[in-house]
């Protein structure tokens, strides 16, 4: 199975730079957003945004639209936190095609999502995650892969749920625009195909008694880590 999804990640992604944290079709991707760029016409509050990107809990009352945009905004905090803590501890092998494009997907989210804000005009700002999610992300970083792939597998399965319930809260929620509709659901998708991937590979390199043991490991954690983020349970009200 790993031959066949490294033969879908060539083909899916291109050349593989980790110096410069590029595949060539993802930059192919860009540069076509640049070319077809979409504006909201929606006045967002820039100034509640920005505040609430700061706090650690949103504030009562924010409408669902608010709440979605900071949720886009802080979705791949425990991603983007455990990318950088693997390149620091020097665990990105770069002589692993799959491990190297897996790594540069995950920089890949963080531009993506930084495009379905910019499509209202707002910034991101790096932010470590909630600290339950910190434990979890050194742990993985910290541990042998072949002990911590169970886990892996488990936050990449949450990761899969998270980012369907955003992108199709997110066309729901701006449905009256139907550009912004179309590009919420083309930036989402993009995460979503490399998510399902991960999944998809855990799962064959574990063996089954490996994805029975990550099966549970989500079913026990899996609304715990949505929990880390309470925009989304603010938004989607669980």
């Amino acid at each position: 199975m790993t031959d066949g999804y490294l033969a879908f990640l060539l083909a899916r992604d291109g050349e593989a730079d980790l110096l410069r944290h590029t595949l060539s079709r993802r930059e192919a991707f860009f540069d076509r957003l640049v070319r077809e760029p979409v504006r909201s016409r929606w006045a967002v509050d820039r100034e509640t945004f920005l505040r609430n990107l700061a706090r650690r809990r949103p504030e009562p009352g924010l409408d669902d639209r608010m709440l979605w945009l900071l949720a886009t905004a802080k979705a791949n905090q425990a991603e983007r936190f455990g990318v950088g803590l693997s390149e620091l501890y020097g665990k990105v092998n770069p002589d692993d095609p799959i491990l190297v494009r897996i790594v540069l997907q995950e920089h890949y989210h963080t531009r993506i999502l930084a495009d379905a804000l910019a499509i209202f005009g707002l910034p991101v700002h790096a932010r470590p995650p909630a600290l339950a999610a910190r434990v979890i992300v050194k742990l993985l970083v910290g541990t042998p892969e072949r002990w911590n792939r169970p886990l892996a597998g488990c936050a990449e399965m949450a990761g899969c749920v998270l980012f369907r319930a955003l992108r199709d809260r997110g066309v729901e929620l701006f449905a009256d625009e139907p550009e912004v509709a179309a590009r919420i659901r083309l930036l989402y998708d993009e995460i979503l195909g490399d998510e399902i991937g991960h999944v998809g590979y855990l799962a064959a390199v574990l063996g089954p008694a490996g994805r029975a043991v990550m099966r549970g490991l989500y079913r026990a954690l899996g609304l715990r880590l949505a929990g880390q983020l309470p925009e989304l349970v603010a938004l989607f009200g669980r």
